[in-house]
């Protein structure tokens, strides 16, 4: 989905005037195949940094980027999330579309729902880098989406309401004139939560996905 990059993308450019944006420094955390880098890269923030942990998935980062014209403006890392830190680089917004069950893809990709299995490990991944970006990456007044294509709470919403107790990020909800056809997906919190087949039009084929943005305090 563009969604994630979107509502990122929207809050920044809110917060920031067009001669700011040059110094305003976005991540992608778990950034292949680049279709959110991309995005962010022609938001016109100055400096956008890519973080991949996996080296195979990197190099179709690498490709799409090549392709687009977009390579020489983005930093690309190839790194675990949760063991990357950004220095002395201020962080502004940071898009942590996180590994998950891709239980939302399960229209078209039947595949993913025979899986089954323990996500345990999806699970403890997720929030380990969630807290790690929210509370040793963003700064403070920074902006933070975190988004799943998963039909689960464990893995979307309950894993915000975790982070959100930790005490470091609240929510900025999500308004729904910034995500036209998607307005009746946004939950009480103001997080996007789209579930497959409930939409109508060109929307139908939508697949199921979260998304939450939240504001380092």
């Amino acid at each position: 989905s563009t969604l994630p990059a979107l509502v990122l993308t929207n809050a920044l450019l809110d917060k920031y005037p067009p001669e700011e944006l040059l110094d305003t420094h976005v991540v992608d955390m778990c950034s292949a195949p680049g279709g959110k880098t991309s995005q962010l890269l022609c938001a016109g923030f100055g400096r956008v940094t890519a973080i991949e942990a996996s080296p195979r998935r990197s190099r179709r980062l690498v490709e799409n980027l090549s392709r687009l014209g977009l390579i020489d403006k983005c930093e690309i890392v190839v790194e675990e999330g949760q063991n990357w830190m950004p220095g002395d680089q201020h962080v502004h917004g940071i898009l942590v579309d996180v590994p998950c069950s891709a239980t939302g893809t399960g229209a078209r990709r039947p595949d993913v729902l025979r899986r089954g299995g323990d996500i345990k490990e999806l699970l403890e991944t997720q929030e380990m880098l969630a807290t790690h970006c929210a509370d040793n990456i963003l700064d403070a007044g920074g902006i933070m989406v975190y988004a799943t294509c998963s039909m689960l709470k464990a893995e979307s919403e309950n894993q915000v309401k975790k982070l959100i107790e930790k005490g470091t990020v609240k929510t900025m909800p999500i308004q729904g004139h910034e995500v036209p056809g998607f307005e009746d997906a946004i939950d009480d919190n103001g997080w996007l939560r789209v579930l497959p087949g409930n939409l109508e039009g060109d929307l139908s084929s939508t697949d199921g996905f979260f998304v939450a943005r939240l504001v380092r305090k």
